[in-house]
């Protein structure tokens, strides 16, 4: 009799714990990097980086009503691509939100290139803004010596595609930094791309 009820009891105990590995499992919270979008070359109108380590993704419209967010021109030798998170889409402030934006000018970009970014005078520069205060925003800029990188994965000037990697450190007047890592994007321009 104690045979069949220790048999009985290793049956149920199976049974429980056939039952506890079937129970449904909390999905897990995606990392910093899996919420940026991935690195397409197809035109998506996609771009995100992380600022400090954070997920930062275009949210909201241009409360003043001028490029789209996130905008991408790219005119011959001027290329421009920026994006923000807009906090105060209900007036026509930027109080609270944040930019950031790539410039490239002087020069006609090429599939397959890295560039530098650098201080704004070379022409090749990324700025960081925070505008917590209209008047006087918080700008972090690249220096000679807080740099980074533009690298050109894909440019299709007949579809007007342009896509790629980007990372770069940039400094305020206060010489606090911030770090932009894992930058990605995938945009269909506005312009005419070095056509003559």
């Amino acid at each position: 009799m104690k045979k069949i009820f220790l048999l009985f009891a290793v049956a149920i105990l199976m049974i429980a714990c056939n039952k506890d590995d079937e129970a449904p499992q909390p999905t897990p919270e995606p990392t910093e990097i899996e919420k940026l979008p991935p690195a397409t070359q197809t035109g998506a109108n996609k771009v995100g980086c992380l600022l400090n380590g954070k997920a930062f993704l275009p949210s909201g419209t241009n409360p003043t009503g001028g490029n789209p967010n996130p905008y991408c021109a790219y005119y011959h030798d001027n290329f421009v691509l920026a994006f923000s998170i807009v906090k105060n889409e209900n007036n026509t402030s930027m109080l609270g939100s944040e930019t950031i934006a790539l410039y490239n000018s002087d020069i006609i970009l090429e599939e397959g290139r890295t560039y530098l970014l650098k201080v704004s005078a070379s022409n090749h520069s990324a700025v960081y803004t925070h505008y917590n205060n209209i008047v006087n925003p918080d700008s972090y800029e690249t220096t000679e010596n807080h740099t980074g990188e533009l690298h050109i994965t894909k440019l299709d000037k007949e579809k007007n595609i342009i896509s790629g990697t980007f990372w770069f450190d940039a400094v305020n007047e206060q010489g606090k930094k911030v770090e932009i890592r894992d930058g990605r994007f995938d945009m269909v321009f506005e312009g005419w791309a070095g056509k003559v």
